[in-house]
């Protein structure tokens, strides 16, 4: 399933790169980059505020650890660039000019 969604990924930026202008394509994977980063954050949040008890193993509960915490780890880096780079990324999104 991976594979499928780099490839795809890869084909629609190869698509875009030739077809489209720097700041529209700019804006198309800023806002694909914001989407996602929303996604991630609002997953994290309805598994940290469900607490569902899960039966698994060990080796099961090592990799949903891990899962969880880079998850996390992106977030928060996320949000950190977010508001570092805000300028930018309010003027990539919002203005016309070249």
């Amino acid at each position: 399933m991976e594979l499928y969604l780099f490839f795809a990924f890869l084909l629609f930026y190869m698509i875009t790169a030739f077809l489209l202008d720097e700041k529209t394509k700019e804006k198309i994977w800023l806002i694909a980059f914001i989407v996602s980063f929303l996604a991630t954050s609002m997953a994290i949040a309805f598994i940290k505020m469900g607490r569902q008890d899960v039966m698994m193993n060990a080796e099961q509960l090592n990799w949903y650890y891990f899962l969880y915490l880079f998850g996390i780890i992106s977030v928060v880096l996320g949000l950190f660039n977010l508001w570092i780079y805000r300028k930018a990324v309010w003027s990539t999104i919002f203005n016309k000019d070249e």
